[in-house]
């Protein structure tokens, strides 16, 4: 017996279809005593805060002239 580990996006509707139709098939069943690893959204948004940290502009002062962007 192997072991298949998916890594998917659980609100995607395509993601759910696709996975009710393999285990509709009888070939595959999925594991009842398995450990998940769920990782929360607070813990994901940190991890890509800190990526992006080092990219960010601060535009506290920025004032948009929309005659300036009209001018073209």
């Amino acid at each position: 017996m192997a072991t298949i580990t998916l890594d998917y996006d659980t609100r995607n509707i395509q993601a759910q279809k696709a996975l009710s139709f393999i285990l509709s098939l009888g070939v595959f069943k999925p594991q009842e005593n398995s450990t998940v690893k769920v990782e929360q959204l607070s813990e994901k948004r940190k991890k890509i805060d800190k990526i992006f940290d080092r990219y960010l502009i601060d535009l506290s002062d920025f004032k948009f002239n929309r005659d300036e962007a009209n001018n073209y």
